[in-house]
């Protein structure tokens, strides 16, 4: 290693250990999950965002509506999921006169995350997760953001569904895994500051490491 690799390195290093000093560490592992079971029943608290095509949305909160079996209802749709829900679909009703553009799943107020196919197993706890996939009904393109921090690339808290023609009367049945977190470490989203913080120290201390050699060779 040269001697201007080990300085930068030193500086990299020296902005974590200035993060952590301040107690500002860039979080890592701190949600933990309760399996990798999740029912309709338990995502209370997950916000149904449905947005139409001739302007306009609607934002409902995802209840209980029985044993293992939860949904969200708004004005001419409503979604729902029952059982468990690696292997139980969603469905999502239509009957407006008009078209939905697009549905957004935020899980994080819910206590939930969607599990990602890969990397196969992912983050400890979460088991094998499953992609969107479409049962029937017309198939939307989809997004998942919201990285959650504890994630290896398996974990999200959103799910975003669109239909560039729109989503008319009927159903869309699909499968989506979910995990929960826990009543006492509940699943939580990192500070953007945190990161932001990191790379700007970071960036410093490998600023000053060229500025320092600029000055040597001159």
């Amino acid at each position: 290693m040269t001697h201007s690799f080990k300085s930068l390195a030193f500086s990299v290093g020296l902005a974590g250990a200035t993060l952590v000093s301040l107690g500002i560490a860039a979080p890592s592992h701190a949600t933990t999950l309760t399996g990798f079971s999740t029912f309709g029943d338990q995502m209370a608290g997950m916000k149904v965002t449905v947005n139409f095509m001739g302007g306009g949305s609607e934002t409902n909160i995802w209840g209980v509506t029985g044993p293992g079996a939860g949904g969200a209802f708004g004005t001419n749709w409503s979604l729902i999921q029952s059982g468990n829900t690696f292997t139980d679909p969603w469905t999502l009703d239509y009957s407006g006169a008009g078209s939905i553009s697009s549905l957004a799943i935020n899980a994080v107020p819910g206590n939930t995350v969607f599990d990602r196919t890969n990397p196969s197993s992912g983050t400890p706890g979460s088991a094998q997760g499953k992609d969107f996939s479409v049962l029937s009904g017309l198939a939307p393109t989809f997004a998942y953001s919201t990285p959650i921090d504890i994630s290896v690339g398996d974990l999200f808290g959103k799910l975003s569904l669109n239909w560039d023609n729109g989503f008319t009367r009927g159903q869309l049945t699909y499968l989506a895994d979910t995990d929960s977190g826990t009543t006492d470490d509940p699943v939580s989203v990192p500070e953007p500051g945190l990161m932001v913080g990191l790379v700007a120290i970071g960036a410093y201390g490998a600023g000053s490491l060229i500025k320092r050699r600029q000055v040597k060779v001159a």
